[in-house]
């Protein structure tokens, strides 16, 4: 638990001033322990519930580049690492060199 901790004065309806009074006291704790670890509880959950629902990760996986040679990243990742690295070798072009350049363009 965290050493550092932060004064907090709330107003709850009584049956929730209730609850809280008895769950302290059947769990030995202070109202404050209480709330601490209904917090603790809730933030852990919503955690773990990154994902609402399937429709959230729908066509996450889908391909935003163009395909090279017509074959999916999925296919072949190599060559589209090697188009990463060096795009004229891996789209079968030949890399442009400085004595097969003309001047003045």
């Amino acid at each position: 638990m965290s050493t550092s901790m932060h004064r907090l004065q709330i107003s709850l309806p009584r049956p929730q001033f209730r609850y809280l009074a008895d769950q302290a006291r059947r769990e030995g704790v202070s109202m404050a322990e209480i709330l601490r670890r209904l917090i603790r509880r809730e933030a852990e959950t919503r955690s773990l519930r990154t994902v609402e629902s399937y429709r959230e990760i729908i066509g996450i996986g889908q391909e935003r580049e163009p395909l090279i040679g017509n074959i999916p990243v999925s296919e072949q990742p190599d060559l589209y690492i090697a188009e990463q690295a060096a795009p004229d070798f891996a789209s079968g072009r030949k890399a442009q060199t400085s004595r097969g350049r003309k001047r003045g363009r």
